[in-house]
């Protein structure tokens, strides 16, 4: 145990020990019993003090980034690293984000992205393959969500038990804490509670960025399809049962998170776009993403024309297939038919009042006015 350890130990067993003699006389027993509940204090300050400067200081989240990378590998893809860290700059920039982070993809073909200690973050090539950036943005910022919220940093203190608290305390060996930090990089588990935290701080990071927040519940329907709804966070342990919410489940919130975002106004149930309970359009499969995907990104356009105040009667229009609301493209469809009947769907729902809050039992959308195509 180095001095200055022991030495600050002692003094707080020693005032301890007086205040305690005053009521009940002092046996070495209870002197022992003391002087191990204020080393174990002590000790588990000394590792809080050094597990937030890994996280906090620019040596740490350097140290981080080469032990994240030293396990994952680092994918030599150029495009791949600029394309995250485009993303990233993107949503450090938003209000909410108040951390700075670093972030490079790696060569796992497993769906998957991960932060860590240090404000590190590491993005599966898997993930860059399955998602756009919209989506890819959700799943990023729902990483920055747990780096914001420090889950990573408080799920570390929690691997340290009381004896390598002392040891790491006593011997001032970092090293101990940079094994065990690697270690809970590969196995964390973050709680239901801090899931949830993340997901919905995640969202209004996507939210007050420029990416599409119909990304966030599209991201989550494309795991949903490869992984079912089951999904762990970590390295390699995208098949093993955890805390997280349903896949499903997350799906759904995000969707009532757009709801509620764009004033109440603009839904998506069972892949058709509902806007103020009128059926707009069922988006199908095009190229690379399905019509629920379609689905979502429409809404998400159409929920922040509403969240800016852009949305007026008459305001939807149509050029050839694709269909347009206040000069914005908000669909592509097979042809100028269905567009019209797309613009003229939305230039009825717009007339209409908003829907009750999610808070409240909202009423199922209207199935009445249905326009698959």
């Amino acid at each position: 145990m180095n001095k200055k350890f022991k030495s600050t130990m002692l003094a707080a067993v020693m005032g301890l020990s007086l205040t305690t003699a005053t009521v009940v006389p002092a046996t070495v027993e209870a002197a022992g019993a003391v002087e191990t509940l204020a080393g174990g204090a002590l000790a588990f300050a000394y590792v809080s003090t050094a597990v937030n400067k890994m996280d906090n200081s620019a040596e740490g989240q350097a140290e981080s980034l080469a032990r994240a990378k030293s396990q994952t590998g680092y994918l030599e893809d150029s495009a791949a690293q600029a394309r995250v860290e485009r993303i990233m700059k993107t949503l450090v920039a938003t209000p909410s984000v108040k951390r700075s982070y670093v972030v490079y993809a790696n060569p796992s073909d497993e769906f998957n992205a991960f932060a860590t200690i240090g404000r590190v973050m590491s993005v599966n090539q898997g993930a860059l393959e399955l998602l756009d950036d919209d989506e890819l943005a959700y799943v990023m910022a729902h990483e920055i969500a747990h780096g914001e919220h420090k889950d990573i940093v408080n799920g570390l203190k929690k691997q340290v038990g009381l004896s390598t608290a002392v040891s790491l305390a006593g011997s001032g060996d970092v090293g101990i804490l940079s094994n065990i930090a690697g270690n809970y990089m590969a196995n964390q588990v973050f709680t239901m509670s801090q899931e949830k935290k993340a997901d919905e701080l995640g969202f209004q990071i996507l939210s007050e960025s420029p990416y599409n927040v119909g990304g966030a519940a599209a991201s989550m329907a494309v795991l949903r399809n490869k992984y079912g709804d089951l999904y762990r966070e970590g390295l390699n342990q995208v098949f093993t049962p955890n805390n997280h919410p349903k896949t499903s489940s997350r799906v759904k919130d995000n969707i009532d998170r757009m709801y509620t975002y764009s004033g109440n106004h603009v839904n998506v149930d069972n892949g058709a776009v509902f806007v103020n309970d009128v059926n707009i359009y069922s988006p199908a499969n095009s190229g690379r993403y399905t019509g629920e995907e379609r689905a979502y990104f429409m809404a998400g356009k159409l929920a922040r024309l509403y969240h800016n105040g852009q949305i007026q009667p008459g305001s939807a229009s149509y050029t050839g297939p694709t269909v347009t609301v206040a000069g914005q493209s908000i669909v592509t469809t097979p042809n100028a038919d269905v567009a019209l009947m797309v613009a003229t769907n939305l230039n009825n729902s717009f007339v209409k009042a908003a829907g009750p809050a999610k808070g409240k039992q909202a009423a199922k959308p209207s199935k009445k006015k249905s326009s698959k195509k």
